[in-house]
């Protein structure tokens, strides 16, 4: 039984490698359609996922699109709606918990949240037909009320792309 065992750890331990590869060129691609104000609980529960599938090494995009992009537009006070939106406490050190790492580099707020998912190699893109029918953008400024500048405005043609070339797909 020993033997058994300590070979399947070993075998385990030789592929575990592979597996990591394969994840790091599967492309995870998050579609963000609901904006924080219509349902708080979507967008948040999005960001939980992209981190756990960067953590498991895969390629993660992002793309913003419909009445989400309203969730990263400026208003008057120079804020977007998720910036200062805070993480409970208890979901912080589930997320703690979880990833196995201290409770101080949970981010306290959604705002953070995002800032520290680009810093781990996510990609956000932002359907750019919306910007521009929402007002939210211009065509010489798409990211004009964007609080985010590092979004990739994408046309309908580029968006089908990603999603095509997508392995993986999940929609909030």
């Amino acid at each position: 039984m020993k033997k058994h065992v300590i070979s399947s750890i070993i075998i385990g331990l030789l592929l575990l490698p592979m597996a990591v590869t394969a994840a790091a060129t599967e492309t995870f691609l998050v579609h963000l359609k609901t904006s924080l104000k219509q349902d708080d609980a979507q967008i948040c529960v999005a960001y939980n996922i992209m981190l756990a599938a960067v953590e498991e090494g895969y390629n993660v995009k992002v793309l913003v699109d419909a009445d989400a992009i309203n969730t990263f537009k400026v208003g008057w006070r120079g804020k977007d709606d998720i910036e200062g939106y805070k993480i409970p406490e208890i979901l912080r050190q589930a997320i703690a918990k979880q990833f196995d790492i201290p409770f101080a580099e949970v981010p306290g707020t959604y705002g953070a949240f995002l800032i520290k998912l680009k810093e781990k190699g996510v990609q956000f893109y932002v359907n750019a037909g919306y910007l521009m029918v929402s007002k939210i953008g211009t065509p010489d400024d798409p990211l004009k009320k964007v609080s985010q500048k590092f979004f990739k405005p994408i046309t309908l043609k580029e968006m089908v792309k990603l999603r095509a070339e997508a392995d993986y797909y999940m929609a909030y």
